[in-house]
């Protein structure tokens, strides 16, 4: 197929309405043709995938036809080589006038402007057609994540008593929705912190042009948004010793938690997601190794079996009973772990409303699925095992999300480094 090219005709017409040319260069012959259509100077952009831009009325009625008229000037082209017929510049305007009218299309009535909280369905009901960076499918959990960032922005326009839009997503708009998340919702810093990070990503999407030449999201202002906000979370891990006193606990009357403390002890042992450590098949096992694929990242890791795994898969004759839902697994964890005698008392401090909140717990209570991830990597560490070979299991990129998992007390570090050094 030979060159395409629109332009305007500027010798005629006001520049508010100047008419679309094609000039199509093939065989070396040049034929020019009036498309039929007018746009204003300053809404054209000829090398560009869409040539009505955004600020144009008629947008999606212009782009569409002239995509119409490129692709019937390819298929009259290839007809005529199939036919054997040498393609002229009259030719080619005779037929394509004649596909143009068998093929008309409808001018659409002017587009209604889609608000941000429109755009919130729009971009929803995408997800599940949406892929990451390396073509996997978005998990289900986003629909999730991103619903309830809906419903808080609706909750806050309500709150206010006005309907905020693309345009208000401004510095003002950030201080107001961050205090009505700190004093309002009595959010963490981690959580208001979050929800802007997924605001950010819907307003950034709706500031792309779609498949449609549409841009729904002309401002800018929003890319001043911080999402970075994180406050460092006082999590626990358990201990070897503490693992081993979940591992020796007699459940035989209570096949139920017995079940929940065995998964919960192969995702301390194999540093697996709770979603990843509850799936393991028998197929997943060979030559004393685990090789499974991480559900989140899509990424293959390969685990050597601690003995304890070893043991818990040949009780259950290597297909694991299954899990509960996470909420009651969390529940059930916390039964075993006081039982276990996890009395410790533990203070954690968070801050909540703006305000940092102190709280003073006994260990059993903080115990949830996640910390197994979190033992995993802390206990690895405290061998000496390389973060580089630890992250290899777990799936961490970075070296600094990976730290976010261990948590070594200062008493600790201080044994490590002493260990090192060999004083």
């Amino acid at each position: 197929m030979g060159n395409i090219k629109f332009y305007l005709n500027k010798g005629k017409g006001r520049k508010s309405s100047r008419p679309i040319m094609i000039s199509y260069h093939f065989n070396g012959q040049r034929l020019f043709y009036y498309t039929g259509l007018k746009i204003a100077e300053s809404e054209f952009n000829p090398n560009g995938k869409f040539p009505a831009k955004p600020e144009c009325n008629d947008r999606i009625y212009i782009n569409e036809r002239l995509k119409l008229i490129r692709n019937a000037i390819g298929e009259i082209e290839n007809e005529n080589l199939a036919g054997g017929r040498i393609l002229t510049p009259d030719l080619l305007r005779s037929a394509l006038n004649e596909r143009l009218k068998a093929r008309p299309v409808n001018k659409p009535i002017k587009e209604k402007k889609v608000t941000l909280k429109e755009y919130f369905d729009i971009y929803i009901n995408e997800l599940p057609n949406r892929v990451n960076r390396k073509g996997h499918k978005l998990s289900k959990s986003m629909v999730t994540k991103y619903g309830t960032i809906k419903n808080l922005f609706i909750d806050f326009c309500d709150f206010e008593g006005r309907e905020y839009d693309f345009q208000d997503m401004n510095e003002s708009f950030y201080k107001r929705f961050s205090a009505f998340m700190i004093n309002q919702k009595k959010y963490a810093v981690n959580t208001y912190g979050r929800n802007f990070k997924f605001l950010k990503t819907i307003l950034n999407e709706a500031s792309k042009l779609n498949e449609n030449g549409i841009r729904y999201n002309e401002f800018s202002e929003y890319k001043t948004f911080a999402t970075g906000i994180h406050e460092e979370s006082d999590s626990i891990y358990l201990t070897e010793s503490e693992l081993k006193k979940l591992y020796n606990l007699d459940l035989t009357s209570k096949p139920g938690l017995e079940k929940v403390r065995d998964l919960f002890l192969v995702g301390c042992y194999t540093g697996l997601r709770f979603s990843d450590y509850t799936s393991i098949q028998p197929e997943d096992i060979k030559v004393d190794r685990l090789r499974v694929m991480d559900i989140k990242t899509k990424s293959k890791v390969v685990i050597p079996l601690a003995p304890v795994v070893k043991q818990i898969l040949e009780k259950y004759n290597f297909k694991l009973p299954k899990a509960i839902s996470n909420q009651k697994f969390n529940e059930a964890l916390k039964t075993i772990a006081e039982l276990s005698g996890l009395n410790e008392t533990v203070v954690t401090k968070i801050t909540r409303g703006g305000v940092l909140q102190t709280k003073t717990q006994p260990k059993y209570k903080l115990v949830t699925s996640h910390v197994a991830r979190r033992s995993f990597a802390t206990n690895g560490v405290k061998h000496g095992l390389s973060p580089v070979l630890i992250m290899a299991i777990t799936g961490h990129k970075t070296e600094k999300e990976f730290w976010k998992y261990v948590k070594v007390s200062n008493e600790e570090k201080a044994d490590l480094f002493e260990k090192e050094m060999n004083w």
